[in-house]
């Protein structure tokens, strides 16, 4: 009898907790097998994964109000258990958002991530501040609220706080737009160039303020295994004062701007698996060139940040930046009124892999009155100029470049090659008695392959084939007027 006593004093708490839960709350699963509660706290609704402290502390709550007691922390960890299978066998199946919602093609929300867990609304109609979100977002403890944005804004305002050039403008506004929203394009990486003193880190702290406020505005460079977990918290990616990047960490970037979807275990101690979808926008910001890979530079919007002459206060700055934000807010959520009204009537041509990206900022312009060809001016001319900038930076891509402001063609073995670029003087002495000099026909192979996206871009045609003894054959033709007309504008 004793046991049996214990037995029912355990399952009592248990039962009212459950209870509890399913009679307050609205439990629901997403289709990753995620658990979540809908929960309705002074007049709205929020939601919170079940296994979150916030759900506790609101389960919690609910007991003690009922019972004036509490509940053993074996008979809490028993009930959540139990919410979450009733969430997941007996809820709703629901896609949940993070910061920003795109249930279809024609309606954006995003969270403004109040106290009053109101969303903006954006549609072919405009854009407004809603009290009751018809999708369900879901927080994170770090992530902060937006400032409202104002009708009327003013999008000339980031040019203000954005120490650019005036003609990237359409570049830097077309990134903040592809940012809110999440259709199924790709999202563009955004590299802040500049010396020191440019305020790369201030330009890339006021960027997440516009996209994604977040306590932990920047950060270093992380380890590539904590990015999946990053891009599970985060709805934007920012690092702070790159150096360089590793070919893994540049393709780990690739992939989540693209669309990633990897398979990890929930526990060390079982065998359960859980998949995390990740795709999310990236700001980077650093002095060398970051963008050397030619996957990462054909997806990639590098501005460069002019030198400050006028230095203000921290404190000053932020001050203006704050009372402006509502405004450039404002003329964001035009933009995307302007995308979801006019993106079926744009035609692109010649826009390599990043086509809806340079749809739907081409689609924002409208809403600025710009001409409809003016952001694609600019973005070729950004993305040849970011070829270049990478072909420079690299050793090898620039004794090509050496190389091939005398010759017009090559044609022979890589070593050939390598003697030919060594023996001629297309390299330093210096260069070559360095350990990173390539001196394999595999690694000058390499190298060829890496750079051949931008040796197109600039005018050199690359081939790579094998002889009759199975023997690597390389083929390199300058196509005279536009690499001329590059190494006249570089000089």
């Amino acid at each position: 009898m004793g046991k049996e006593k214990k037995d029912n004093e355990k399952t009592k708490p248990v039962e009212k907790l459950i209870r509890f839960a399913k009679s307050s709350a609205v439990l629901f699963s997403d289709y990753e097998r995620n658990s979540y509660a809908e929960i309705f706290i002074k007049g709205h609704k929020e939601i919170y994964p079940i296994n979150s402290i916030l759900f506790r502390d609101w389960l919690l709550s609910k007991f003690y109000y009922e019972t004036h007691t509490a509940p053993s922390n074996s008979a809490l960890d028993e009930a959540l258990k139990t919410i979450s299978a009733v969430a997941q066998y007996d809820g709703e199946k629901k896609e949940v958002y993070l910061r920003v919602a795109q249930p279809e093609e024609n309606k954006i929300y995003i969270d403004l991530c109040n106290d009053d867990w109101q969303v903006i609304e954006v549609s072919m109609h405009g854009w407004k501040v809603i009290d009751d979100s018809p999708v369900p977002f879901v927080r994170t403890e770090n992530m902060k609220a937006f400032n409202k944005p104002i009708s009327n804004g003013n999008i000339n305002l980031l040019l203000k706080h954005f120490n650019i050039n005036k003609d990237d403008l359409p570049l830097l506004v077309g990134w903040l737009i592809m940012s809110l929203q999440a259709g199924s394009g790709a999202y563009p990486v955004l590299i802040l160039n500049g010396n020191a003193g440019t305020g790369k880190t201030t330009a890339s702290r006021m960027l997440r303020r516009l996209v994604d406020p977040n306590k932990i505005e920047i950060a270093s460079k992380p380890k590539i295994e904590d990015l999946r977990v990053m891009g599970s918290r985060y709805h934007l990616f920012s690092f702070d004062n790159l150096s360089g990047i590793s070919p893994s960490f540049s393709d780990s970037i690739c992939k989540f701007a693209t669309g990633d979807n990897q398979s990890v275990r929930k526990l060390y101690t079982t065998n359960d698996e859980l998949t995390i979808s990740i795709k999310k926008p990236c700001l980077m910001n650093g002095i060398d060139e970051i963008a050397k890979r030619g996957d990462l530079v054909s997806r990639s919007v590098k501005l460069n940040l002019n030198k400050i002459h006028h230095r203000k206060t921290e404190r000053q700055v932020w001050d203006d930046f704050i009372k402006d934000t509502p405004s450039i807010l404002g003329a964001l959520m035009d933009g995307l009124v302007s995308v979801i009204r006019h993106l079926h009537t744009i035609s692109i041509d010649d826009v390599s892999r990043m086509a809806d990206f340079c749809q739907i900022a081409t689609a924002a312009s409208n809403a600025y009155e710009w001409d409809e060809k003016l952001f694609m001016d600019r973005y070729k001319a950004n993305i040849k100029n970011t070829y270049i900038d990478s072909m420079e930076s690299s050793q090898f891509g620039n004794a090509i470049m050496n190389m091939f402001e005398k010759k017009i063609y090559f044609k022979g073995t890589p070593m050939k090659l390598l003697e030919e670029i060594e023996d001629m003087g297309y390299v330093s002495d210096k260069v070559i008695r360095s350990q990173s000099w390539v001196t394999t026909s595999k690694g000058v192979v390499s190298q060829l392959d890496r750079l051949s996206g931008s040796m197109e871009i600039i005018g050199i045609e690359y081939e790579k084939s094998r002889d009759r003894t199975n023997k690597t054959i390389i083929r390199l033709e300058r196509y005279d007027r536009e690499f001329e007309e590059i190494i006249e504008k570089s000089a």
